[in-house]
């Protein structure tokens, strides 16, 4: 599986549902299976089979927030980047998707918390008693410059 933009954040993109230069609105989960979601899924919810357990292993049910979101522009593509690769410290983890949502605290609509991105790790990675990062691609990464980002539009190539 490769990379998935679910088609509900496009097109909540054009209905207003999404701020990504908001400070910590942004979370990434993380899950043991390939395919948690698939590209017809509108929202995130923590009761999605496969989640990482939390029981001894230094994860939080819901993942990490990611940040201050960035918006650039970059040559022909408009670019997304956060402030904050989440990091499990002290984790021992094993993941194979991450999980990109739009996060509503506790006692909000939580079938608002929209899906951005499922993010296709490529095989199981495990940290064992030491730190689980995701590190997001720099907004110019690519070839042209901002085409391999974490999140881009292009326009008037």
């Amino acid at each position: 599986m490769a990379n998935v933009v679910p088609y509900a954040f496009k097109q909540g993109i054009l209905k207003g549902q999404h701020d990504l230069s908001q400070n910590n609105a942004y979370y990434l989960a993380l899950f043991t299976n390939a395919a948690p979601y698939a590209v017809g899924d509108t929202s995130y919810t923590s009761a999605t089979a496969n989640q990482v357990g939390t029981v001894g292993t230094g994860y939080t049910t819901n993942g990490l927030t990611c940040g201050q979101g960035v918006v650039a522009q970059t040559g022909d593509y408009t670019t997304v980047d956060f402030t904050t690769d989440p990091t499990w410290t002290s984790s021992t983890i094993t993941a194979r998707t991450g999980v990109l949502y739009k996060y509503v605290a506790p006692g909000g609509a939580t079938a608002n918390q929209y899906l951005v991105a499922i993010l296709d790790f490529g095989a199981s990675i495990t940290s064992t008693s030491g730190d689980f990062k995701v590190t997001f691609p720099s907004p110019t990464a690519g070839a042209p410059s901002g085409s391999g980002a974490l999140l881009s539009i292009t326009g008037n190539p």
